[in-house]
């Protein structure tokens, strides 16, 4: 499948669990899902959560399949620790038509997801990182790209420049039916030259600062 997640953003979560995706995030789900199905899941080693659709599922099962033989005679543990934890520790979810997806309990429980999110792109699926826990205990390149999303809007703040691209019909049609939903859709990041925006409360803008 050619459909790639690409870039990252920041988003809010409501207390229920909706994500609001960022239009690059939504178009490629909404090409590689059937019918808006998705999975969630956990990471293989990273502490955050990853979203992925069921022809990438196919795949790492394949993989596993594969890759067993190597585990026979040494350590099939840790060959079904790793198939639990890829296909027992995850969670259906379906995308909705504005790009609204809706984490479970469960899963924010697991992935220690709080109010604000990054998400990145790894090309088949994306990954969704608590953004408190991404700039203070995340691995390097991840606190540089979570602080650059907060600098700028910091910048932008300061020189009366809004931070968010023009509200779209897709975002109010979806503000309209959560009327409490604060997400803000972000365009994806490109390499180089593109800057990267996002939105998130002063306090966490303040700590990134100090990064």
């Amino acid at each position: 499948m050619d459909e790639l997640f690409i870039g990252s953003a920041i988003c809010e979560m409501t207390s229920g669990g909706e994500i609001l995706l960022p239009r690059s995030f939504h178009e490629t789900a909404r090409q590689r899902a059937m019918g808006g199905q998705l999975f969630v899941g956990l990471h293989e080693e990273s502490r955050c959560l990853v979203v992925y659709d069921k022809a990438f599922a196919a795949q790492q099962q394949w993989d596993f399949d594969t890759r067993r033989a190597a585990f026979i005679g040494s350590n099939l543990d840790a060959h079904y620790t790793r198939l639990r934890r890829t296909f027992g520790f995850v969670e259906e979810i379906m995308l909705a038509p504005d790009g609204m997806m809706t984490l479970g309990p469960l899963m924010r429980e697991r992935g220690n997801i709080g109010d604000s999110v990054l998400l990145v792109a790894t090309g088949q699926r994306f990954e969704i990182w608590d953004l408190e826990f991404a700039l203070s205990r995340g691995p390097s390149e991840l606190m540089k790209l979570a602080s650059l999303h907060l600098k700028i809007h910091i910048a932008n703040e300061e020189r009366h420049v809004p931070a968010l691209s023009p509200v779209e019909s897709r975002h109010r049609t979806a503000s309209t039916a959560q009327p409490g939903l604060r997400v803000q859709q972000m365009p994806a990041v490109r390499p180089r030259h593109d800057p990267i925006l996002g939105v998130v409360g002063d306090e966490m803008a303040n700590r990134a600062c100090g990064i």
